[in-house]
């Protein structure tokens, strides 16, 4: 708006300063043409009189006297007209300039607009490469601020830009200013009101923004965030985080579970979810009875990286494969004690307390997945019935599956 305003602002006085010479040269053209004309007229006369003065000396006759004054007449006549032609023709020649000039102008002065924001944009994209390359490389992200000047100064231009406030709201997470990242995700949630990822951060920078507390503002974000994707990693973690203050432990599982599913086990953020998850079970007491313990290590012999993932399910012993309950870890975990309840049940309305005979299977995958792989290595319980009482089992990963 501002920048159409002084747009309109350039116009008017470039159109004034334009005008204006038109104006004043036409009015120049007008007096030259009169003084011209008033020349020839005196001239005229001056050469009437000079012909009656020979007319009455006798030094011509009167035929002579009427001829040479008729040639005057004439002359005078054809330079009146010429004068004026000229006049029409350099004061017409002008005005038509003048509006070609004023279509010119606000056509170049878009088309400079635009030329400085599309070299702005470029400016912008090379810098982001650069501080890419650099951020791979040191694994650190260390923000320009001439970058983050010229995206400031962007957006001003175009506040509809999701992707240059998406940016300025990254670059505050990093430099630990919540408020105004919480300032920048909200205008990106403006343009995308229902774009998931977006809701989320905006739910948590908020959240950290109020030093941790759920207040009214934070609870609306969140619900709003959960009820356009109650799959969103980071929003589950929130209402993990909300249950939980509201002593809820159970709904608080729930909610970490399912975040904790969608991240890297070898990652910080799944152990401080699996850390949350233990909390939550260590204060629900009889309300979440552990059904198994148990001791799970990978067999010294075999050869693996610490990210690989392990995943533990118990199945039935004379049901379908399909797990009652599971964990996945990151190799780099053990050896470690798991406990499982029905906290740990996938599936509704299979509950582990009431599975009766189950076996434990523990599997160190080799491609990264659930689905069971030739060359995964994997270790069996033997066949136990869940009782009132923790179950305590030892596993050793050390079996090669053939098939």
């Amino acid at each position: 708006m501002n920048l159409w305003l002084g747009i309109t602002i350039v116009l008017i006085v470039a159109g004034a300063f334009l005008v204006y010479p038109f104006v004043a040269r036409k009015g120049a053209e007008s007096n030259q043409h009169s003084q011209t004309e008033q020349a020839n007229i005196d001239i005229f006369r001056d050469q009437q009189r000079q012909y009656q003065q020979q007319l009455e000396r006798g030094e011509i006759s009167q035929q002579q006297h009427a001829a040479m004054v008729a040639e005057a007449e004439q002359l005078l006549l054809s330079n009146t007209s010429q004068t004026a032609q000229d006049s029409r023709f350099a004061s017409g020649q002008g005005f038509w300039v003048l509006p070609v000039l004023l279509l010119v102008i606000p056509l170049a002065t878009l088309w400079i607009y635009k030329s400085l924001g599309a070299s702005l944009d470029e400016q912008i994209a090379e810098k982001l490469a650069e501080q890419g390359q650099s951020a791979n490389a040191s694994q650190e992200m260390i923000w320009d601020t001439e970058l983050v000047a010229m995206i400031n100064e962007r957006v001003e231009q175009r506040p509809n830009n999701i992707y240059y406030w998406t940016i300025l709201a990254q670059e505050a997470v990093s430099r630990g200013d919540m408020s105004a990242a919480a300032k920048y995700f909200s205008e990106s949630v403006r343009i995308e009101p229902r774009e998931s990822y977006l809701l989320g951060q905006y739910a948590q920078a908020l959240f950290f923004a109020e030093g941790n507390r759920f207040n009214e503002t934070v609870i609306t974000a969140l619900d709003n965030a959960f009820a356009v994707d109650s799959s969103n990693q980071t929003v589950l973690g929130l209402k993990g985080i909300q249950a939980f203050e509201n002593k809820d432990y159970k709904l608080a599982i729930t909610f970490w579970q399912g975040a904790a599913q969608q991240l890297d086990p070898a990652s910080n953020d799944w152990q401080a979810l699996q850390n949350g998850i233990e909390k939550a079970r260590n204060l629900l007491g009889d309300t979440a009875d552990v059904q198994l313990a148990i001791t799970l290590d990978i067999d010294k012999s075999i050869q693996f990286s610490a990210d690989q993932l392990v995943f533990v399910a118990v199945v039935q012993a004379d049901g379908p494969p399909m797990p009652i309950a599971a964990r996945k870890l990151a190799a780099s975990q053990l050896p470690t004690e798991i406990l499982l309840s029905d906290n740990d049940a996938l599936m509704d309305g299979r509950s582990l307390s009431a599975a009766g005979k189950v076996r434990v299977v523990a599997r160190l995958s080799t491609s990264g997945t659930a689905t069971p792989q030739v060359g995964d290595w994997e270790a069996f319980s033997d066949i136990v019935e869940i009782a009132d009482k923790p179950i305590k089992l030892e596993l050793t990963i050390s079996q090669q599956r053939a098939q």
